[in-house]
């Protein structure tokens, strides 16, 4: 069971108004992105084993994102129609 999956669900909405409110260069955990990304921490550590284009930090088993970077992976997301998932498959 992961640290979001014994979290309350008040816990999770104070981590993600957290994440909503701090400045572009705050750094967070994998449970705040994954709130924010609405995705789990498996799917993030997946991203990490893959080197999807979430950039992130790790010193010793610990992993952090930054703010900025998770905005821009988000924004580097969008699409406009349907076409353009098919051409990224």
């Amino acid at each position: 069971m992961s640290k979001l999956d014994q979290m309350s669900e008040q816990e999770k909405k104070e981590l993600l108004e957290e994440f909503l409110e701090a400045p572009l260069e705050k750094s967070f955990g994998q449970e705040a992105v994954a709130l924010f990304l609405k995705c789990s921490t498996h799917t993030l550590q997946a991203m990490r084993c893959n080197g999807s284009s979430l950039p992130y930090s790790k010193v010793g088993r610990c992993v952090a994102y930054q703010k900025a970077d998770v905005l821009a992976y988000q924004a580097s997301k969008k699409v406009f129609n349907t076409a353009q998932l098919a051409r990224a498959s």
